[in-house]
């Protein structure tokens, strides 16, 4: 299990010029009541919309990045206006760039022979274990989905050398396994290549 120690060694990594940034996301119950809600989460505070799109079965959500407290200012807005349609919210702040990056579906990774896959039920877990992923080995995200298609689950795929998904996958999964979310993890070493282009991010469609 990952150690108190080990956690502070991540935040030695941030520590040396990883850019960062704070995300707050709000799942709907409903798509039409989340598309205006997010519209005047936009009006209101000064974030960016990092990811709007629906979810099965009639849901919305919305991820949205900037500074703690706008992002905090456009969250009180969504719970106020969106009320019993809210189904979940959370912000998660310090997240490395490259994982919001990879939320939006910004990724410019190339993948590697290696590849590792994370699996949890809970976003905001999953999210914080995707950051443990990038700051504790030298590793690349090739794919990031949050509870999208006709399931619930959340996961994303990293790519790199065997010994450094390895242990990027170790310590995502030991600390999803502390907080009671994780579903499954899996590293795959010399994957097929007909496998590795239908894991390119264009192909991953919902």
């Amino acid at each position: 299990m990952l150690s108190m120690d080990s956690f502070s060694e991540f935040e030695k990594v941030k520590e040396k010029g990883n850019v960062e940034g704070n995300i707050g996301a709000v799942e709907f119950k409903s798509i039409s009541r989340g598309i205006i809600v997010t519209d005047a989460m936009l009006k209101v505070s000064s974030v960016s919309l990092i990811l709007a799109t629906t979810l099965c079965p009639g849901k919305y959500l919305t991820i949205v990045e900037g500074e703690v407290s706008s992002v905090e200012k456009a969250l009180d807005t969504a719970d106020r206006l969106g009320g019993r349609h809210v189904f979940s919210s959370f912000v998660v702040s310090g997240i490395n760039m490259e994982v919001i990056d990879a939320i939006g579906g910004r990724v410019t990774a190339s993948l590697k022979d290696s590849i590792g896959i994370v699996e949890s039920l809970n976003m905001a877990n999953l999210i914080n274990a995707a950051d443990i992923s990038i700051d504790s080995a030298d590793v690349e995200i090739v794919e990031m989905r949050l509870g999208k298609g006709c399931g619930v689950n959340s996961f994303y795929i990293l790519t790199a050398d065997i010994i450094s998904v390895n242990e990027a996958v170790k310590n995502a999964a030991e600390f999803l396994a502390m907080q009671g979310s994780l579903i499954a993890y899996r590293v795959i070493s010399g994957a097929d290549k007909s496998l590795l282009r239908w894991l390119e991010p264009a192909k991953c469609v919902c």
